[in-house]
């Protein structure tokens, strides 16, 4: 079996963590103002490690932390191992979010803008630069720019301090270090202990490792039983209505579980329909 961080350990940049802090729609808008530089009106929703599989066929992508505005949809992933498939892995993130949005009916034209973000705890391109911004221009010429409305922001942490911004310089330096020596990441910091006291949010986290590691494992083989597949479901549907039951956000548990939102939500609907005991 794969290692298992305790969860008395789990700090903000742990994917685990990182999802359930940015739940917190004030502390997710506020490091996305910090991050992008400008205002955000409102965050219409947000919806931590979203699933997104447009077609059977397609690999489907768990993004960390969705959440869009009037404007703009917006993809915060935070990546602690270099596994050296950035430029690929963002291309393929902005593709199916492009996808899932005119799955529901909007025309190419309306395509709102988006911003894919990667939180690095390590250098990806060896340059020292603390954000690579990438966008798409003409090879032949370089002042010819392609409007495509997509974006790419890619933070090296380890290089938070050449960033002059204190308030940013203090939340690549919060994720990559995890000290806390700003107002905003004190916040983060304190909610992150906050959940650590949620008993449910552990054994969810438990099971959600466990899980992860099955998948791991189980993609080398060729196929998965099908009883395998109905107890997992099962569990997690358990351990969706457990947390249900303590007053946990349907978004957290819909992303500590991998359920999707629309059946945590129906779920919690069922579970205010029944009779008291």
């Amino acid at each position: 079996m794969s290692y298992i961080k305790p969860f008395e350990e789990l700090c903000f940049y742990d994917d685990f963590m990182f999802g359930v802090v940015m739940q917190d729609k004030e502390l997710c808008k506020e490091a996305l103002e910090c991050m992008l530089g400008f205002k955000i009106d409102h965050i219409e929703y947000s919806e931590p490690q979203r699933t997104i599989a447009p077609l059977y066929t397609a690999h489907a992508i768990r993004l960390d932390v969705y959440v869009k505005d009037s404007k703009r949809i917006y993809d915060v992933e935070i990546q602690n191992k270099d596994e050296h498939d950035i430029g690929r892995r963002t291309r393929y993130y902005q593709g199916m979010m492009d996808v899932d949005s005119l799955l529901k009916g909007e025309d190419y034209s309306e395509l709102k803008e988006s911003i894919v973000i990667f939180l690095c705890r390590f250098d990806p391109f060896k340059k020292g630069i603390p954000c690579y911004t990438v966008r798409r221009t003409c090879k032949q010429d370089a002042s010819v720019f392609v409007d495509d409305a997509a974006i790419v922001q890619i933070f090296n942490c380890t290089a938070y301090d050449k960033i002059e911004n204190e308030s940013l310089r203090s939340f690549l330096k919060f994720v990559q270090t995890n000290k806390a020596e700003s107002d905003f990441t004190r916040r983060l910091d304190d909610m992150v202990e906050t959940q650590k006291k949620v008993e449910e949010l552990k054994k969810v986290y438990l099971s959600w490792s466990l899980h992860d590691s099955d998948i791991r494992r189980e993609g080398k083989k060729e196929g998965i039983a099908i009883g395998e597949k109905r107890g997992r479901s099962e569990a997690k549907l358990e351990d969706a209505r457990n947390m249900l039951l303590e007053s946990i956000p349907t978004g957290t548990v819909a992303r500590c579980t991998s359920l999707s939102l629309e059946t945590v939500q129906q779920l919690a609907e069922e579970l205010k329909a029944e009779p008291e005991q």
